[in-house]
């Protein structure tokens, strides 16, 4: 018996679990007793759709209510297609002695009984009120469906088993059937191909829906799903004659016929409520190597060659195209129909490690041009949603295209993939590099990334979808670093007796009883040297290290913008900063709080390379307060105003994320319109302006907008401003997501060096 596809959410569920309904079958019906998640709900509204039935009247389908022998006599009649011979047949004397001539369902009965279909229960009678039972149902069912001589009742039973049409149904064979499982074998059956004797052998026709409704032949080419220029509700569709039309797609899911000739059965020209598929030459390979025209390529040894239809439609990472505009990559899946349809999944233009978490807005992966996420971003693997992406994340890049081969959509397939252990072994073979990792051996994609696996080091690798290794974790365990200032060791300093007293960040002083084996070399340390440390599980000093700090001599600290100065080096306070000033009655801890302005100092600095401070250490530092009147912003607007004879410009600024205005005492020579500026202000008007420190031309590689930090190709690292501001050079304000790897900027910076405006200019 040729498999049948089900659409038709009941029977492609049936199989399986007849208490779920398949999600997005429209089982809606005008009975008030039939709920949308109900089992029966989509069996009942085919039913109602192909007026098979019109429900009980109130209006109810009666789904609890008990089949009389009357009723499925004419369920069988109208699944037939013989509602008007039915009709036609009310005249003729009624064939059973207990049917009045007025009975509603007299044609009916006297017309099964003319075909075959009801002999009665004996003695001239049809007993139509009675209930039916679970057996007789099915045989009611089974004679519509030409099956004849079977056994009563098992050889009914197991030919309706044997169909499909009782699979969730568990009632005993004399017991009552009800309306609602009664629907649930009426719409299965409606899917059985009928059959016909011939010289005592069972012949297949078409499916008993055929004789209720209308059908045609498709070849289905897209759903709204697949072409956004498919209205919803529709299935673009060629006609027997090959031209591309639209039908109402009805009850029916078409996206699992793409490509596929059809045959669709419609209520009486009406919407479609049953697909069968036709006869389709359906070939599947994965691609040998790049599509070059409409031709592609098993991967087979031959790379053997296919040339598809020059006008073949092509689903192409979801997406409905034509060949000639895409190219179908190496590596992808491809499924061709009788030669004019392809659908090609994972056919990707790039891949690569992502370095950067996704952000919402992100317009580019990694900055990168090269993964513009463009359109609807469709993620599939480790992840669903784009912004779920993460660093050290391996991509698949690709794109959908439109008929007209527009770009429409970008395609991401996501491996999230480590694994952590130590190099035990490394080898190569020609062009094949190789690495184990706890003796376990990874193909390694090529030699940059073989070149940093060193033997019996730790490292996390990067795998991809195929488990080679393409990179190495940018991931690291940050540990807390322990800051101290040292004071002295024990004297002697020996195996069997090594102190060391150290000045911890609360000013306290500690002595520490120090693995002699481990630091013996490491101590030989001037009092006042800042160093880190650590201790082992029962608290001794098992390492000790100078820490890399700078003295100055000069500073100054300023405390609106917490930073500490130099010349022209900034370095920045935070509340983790260990505070410490060296005084005549030893060092005291300070806090943020407890610094004011103050110039000359003598200093010493702990800083990471965005130049935060991690330890200051003041000697003999006193604090007093300052005022500043210096504003640092973007001017967005000009004007020259006029005033009781007087004539003074006007500048609109952005300033801390802020729209002011700032007038100037007199009228400028210069237009500053769109150029970042620096303003000293008296009495809260310009007293002078200028241009702020700048880095022109830069390129950046990282951009930590968690953390404000930016870095640029140099290794050099800047802070953001909180409030700063991303413009291109026509003063249109822009984000962070529209700077590339590739995109120039100039980045212009404060007085305590921090970024407060990015200009970009390519």
């Amino acid at each position: 018996m040729k498999n049948l596809k089900k659409l038709i959410a009941v029977v492609s569920t049936f199989a399986l679990v007849f208490s779920a309904m398949a999600v997005g079958f429209a089982a809606t019906t005008p009975f008030t007793d039939v709920k949308d998640d109900a089992p029966y709900a989509s069996a009942v509204a085919r039913l109602y759709a192909l007026n098979i039935t019109n429900g009980v009247g109130d209006p109810k389908f009666g789904v609890d209510q008990p089949v009389t022998r009357a009723q499925m006599i004419t369920f069988v009649n109208r699944m037939l297609g013989y509602e008007d011979l039915a009709e036609m047949a009310k005249s003729e004397k009624s064939a059973f002695k207990d049917v009045p001539q007025n009975h509603w369902a007299v044609g009916q009965i006297n017309l099964a009984y003319k075909l075959g279909l009801a002999q009665g229960v004996g003695n001239g009678k049809f007993d139509p009120n009675s209930e039916l039972r679970y057996a007789q149902a099915l045989a009611f069912v089974l004679r519509a469906l030409g099956f004849k001589d079977l056994d009563w009742p098992y050889g009914y039973l197991a030919k309706a088993q044997d169909l499909g049409l009782v699979h969730g149904l568990n009632l005993a064979y004399n017991g009552v059937i009800k309306r609602g499982d009664l629907a649930l074998i009426l719409d299965r059956a409606l899917e059985v191909p009928m059959v016909k004797y011939v010289d005592g052998k069972e012949v297949l026709g078409e499916p008993l829906i055929s004789k209720v409704a209308t059908k045609a032949e498709y070849t289905v080419i897209a759903t709204n799903a697949q072409d956004r220029s498919v209205e919803e509700g529709k299935v673009a569709v060629l006609d027997k004659d090959g031209k591309l039309t639209t039908i109402n797609a009805g009850l029916v899911d078409f996206s699992e016929y793409l490509g596929k000739k059809v045959i669709v059965y419609s209520e009486r020209f009406g919407d479609p409520v049953y697909v069968a598929e036709g006869d389709n030459d359906v070939v599947s390979f994965t691609e040998g190597q790049d599509s070059v025209g409409t031709t592609v390529y098993k991967n087979d040894d031959n790379k053997t060659a296919i040339k598809v239809d020059d006008n073949a439609y092509v689903l192409y990472n979801g997406y409905l195209t034509k060949v000639s505009k895409v190219t179908v990559k190496e590596g992808a899946e491809v499924t061709i129909i009788n030669n004019n349809y392809l659908i090609v999944n994972g056919s990707y233009d790039n891949s690569t490690i992502v370095y950067n978490d996704v952000q919402s807005g992100d317009k580019y992966l990694n900055r990168d041009s090269n993964y513009e996420l463009k359109g609807t971003v469709t993620v599939t693997g480790a992840v669903s949603k784009v912004t779920d992406i993460k660093a050290n994340d391996y991509i698949y890049y690709g794109k959908q295209y439109d008929v007209n081969g527009n770009v429409v959509g970008t395609v991401i397939y996501v491996v999230r993939n480590q694994v952590t252990g130590t190099v035990t072994e490394k080898s190569v073979s020609g062009s094949t590099y190789k690495a184990s990792i706890d003796n376990v051996s990874y193909t390694v994609a090529d030699n940059n990334v073989w070149n940093q696996l060193e033997p019996g080091k730790k490292v996390t690798v990067i795998l991809n979808k195929d488990n080679v290794i393409v990179g190495i974790s940018s991931t690291t365990t940050t540990t807390a670093v322990n800051y101290a200032i040292f004071k002295e060791k024990s004297d002697p300093f020996t195996a069997w007796f090594a102190k060391v007293k150290l000045i911890l960040p609360d000013a306290a002083e500690k002595v520490f009883d120090a693995v002699y084996s481990d630091v013996y070399d490491k101590v030989n340390l001037a009092e006042g040297t800042i160093v880190t440390y650590t201790v082992d599980a029962n608290g001794k000093l098992n390492d000790i290290q100078r820490a890399n700090d700078q003295p100055f001599s000069s500073a100054s600290y300023k405390a609106d913008a917490k930073v500490l100065t130099e010349g022209s080096t900034t370095y920045y306070i935070t509340d983790n900063t260990v505070l410490l000033n060296n005084t005549s009655d030893g060092y005291k801890a300070l806090k943020l709080t407890d610094l004011k302005d103050a110039t000359n100092l003598n200093v010493k600095i702990v800083a990471d390379n965005y130049n935060v401070a991690k330890v200051v250490v003041f000697n003999n530092a006193s604090f007093v307060s300052t005022t500043t009147s210096t504003v640092y912003a973007y001017v967005t607007g000009t004007a020259d105003v006029y005033v009781n004879g007087s004539t003074f410009t006007r500048l609109t600024v952005l300033e801390n994320g802020q729209t002011k205005t700032y007038d100037a005492n007199a009228q400028l020579a210069t237009n500053y319109t769109h150029k970042a500026v620096v303003l000293t202000l008296t009495n809260a008007k310009i007293a002078n302006i200028a241009l702020p420190t700048v880095a022109s031309g830069v390129k950046l590689t990282n951009i930590d907008q968690a953390n404000l930090r930016i870095t640029d190709t140099t290794n050099k690292g800047y802070l953001l401003d909180p409030n700063f501001i991303v413009v291109d050079t026509n003063g249109n304000l822009k984000g962070l997501s529209d700077i590339t790897k590739d995109t120039g900027v100039n980045l212009y910076t404060n007085d305590v060096g921090k970024v407060f405006v990015i200009e970009i200019v390519q």
